[in-house]
């Protein structure tokens, strides 16, 4: 089988599910948009195509790149076709290719749609005509399929499949003490991470607002930030100043999360995930398969899969005091999780090999 995925560049989907399918011996192409800085190491065997248009107009620059992805699918006689995001579904209008397969991002249906009334009514009426043109729908929770359906995703073919946890790279036996000594932390300091984006919704100000209460229990607990990308970055930096917690924060900017985003939710004393809308948050489970305490906002996406109170702890959206006070606990030894509890659950059911011989398995059948 030949399978393209086509996204941005910076995707993480490549990583995990085209190692997969190589190991399976398909063919597999990576039709990446938007190239950027923080890209992910591509596995071996994938064959990396960069979409790149000269064109700074939008329109022009569409009609470019869908030339550039028409013309692969028909040199490399492409069977199917994996869009990721449905920014990027509007090429498959113009493609002529076998089957197609659209992969619903969380914020596609739970958070652009929500903005307001014009963004509702435009994607109910956008998404309906674009939802024609996919053999499949897939997506990484029931949260995000129901969101899809209401705005016009067809009912056969719709399968939740998440991303998965690739075990060989986050487990129990991850080498301790690494990115503590490349952050030159000591080992008696208590470890903060967020590896979540510098955007609105992953609401990094309110995990910078609890130092101050952390701070007066750990003196130098130390707060790490990985930025994959995001446009809070001066709002943030005049949080840290206005609070003069500069001496408790680092910011590390991108890690490859194969390569190094295991040495740090290994290390980490609690892994915080505190978004405001999410649909199947692919950090904490990273951090679960590491055996790290994790601590997210009361949401839907969890319930069903993992038990509050015993597998991760749960706080309200934006509550800095609720929030400081459940970090304190964790660091404390006053509120002790079922870590291995938490594992088994990712193991069991969120593991990478599972849901992509899912995936392969629905390839097969529209095919």
């Amino acid at each position: 089988m030949k399978i393209a995925f086509l996204t941005r560049a910076n995707s993480w989907h490549i990583p995990v599910r085209t190692k997969y399918f190589v190991s399976r011996g398909h063919t597999v192409y990576y039709f990446g948009t938007c190239p950027g800085s923080e890209i992910p190491i591509i596995p071996k065997g994938v064959h990396c195509i960069d979409i790149i248009s000269k064109y700074d107009n939008k329109i022009f620059m569409l009609f470019s790149r869908m030339l550039q992805i028409r013309a692969l699918i028909k040199k490399y006689k492409i069977d199917i076709l994996h869009i990721i995001s449905m920014g990027h579904a509007i090429y498959s209008i113009f493609l002529n290719v076998n089957k197609i397969v659209f992969e619903n991002n969380g914020s596609d249906v739970l958070v652009v749609p929500e903005r307001n009334l014009f963004y509702k009514i435009f994607y109910k009426i956008f998404y309906k005509i674009l939802y024609l043109f996919a053999d499949a729908v897939v997506q990484d929770s029931k949260v995000s399929q129901c969101a899809g359906i209401k705005y016009g995703a067809p009912i056969k073919n719709n399968e939740i499949i998440e991303l998965g946890i690739d075990f060989q790279a986050f487990n129990l036996n991850i080498k301790r003490d690494v990115a503590r000594k490349r952050l030159g932390i000591n080992l008696d300091q208590k470890i903060i991470f967020s590896p979540r984006s510098f955007v609105p919704n992953s609401n990094i100000e309110t995990i910078i607002k609890t130092i101050p209460i952390v701070r007066k229990m750990f003196k130098d607990i130390q707060y790490v930030f990985c930025r994959h990308y995001g446009e809070q970055d001066k709002i943030i930096s005049d949080l840290v100043t206005q609070l003069e917690v500069q001496n408790n924060v680092k910011f590390i900017g991108f890690l490859d999360n194969e390569l190094e985003m295991p040495f740090y939710a290994t290390d980490a004393d609690v892994v915080l995930s505190v978004l405001s809308s999410d649909s199947s948050p692919r950090s904490v489970y990273e951090s679960m398969a590491c055996g790290t305490p994790v601590i997210v906002t009361e949401l839907p996406w969890y319930h069903g899969k993992f038990e509050k109170d015993l597998d991760l702890l749960t706080v309200p959206i934006k509550d800095s005091s609720e929030l400081a006070n459940n970090i304190l606990q964790i660091l404390n030894g006053n509120n002790t999780l079922d870590l291995d509890s938490a594992y088994q659950k990712v193991n069991k059911n969120i593991n990478m090999v599972n849901h992509s011989k899912k995936l392969e398995s629905l390839y097969y059948k529209i095919l």
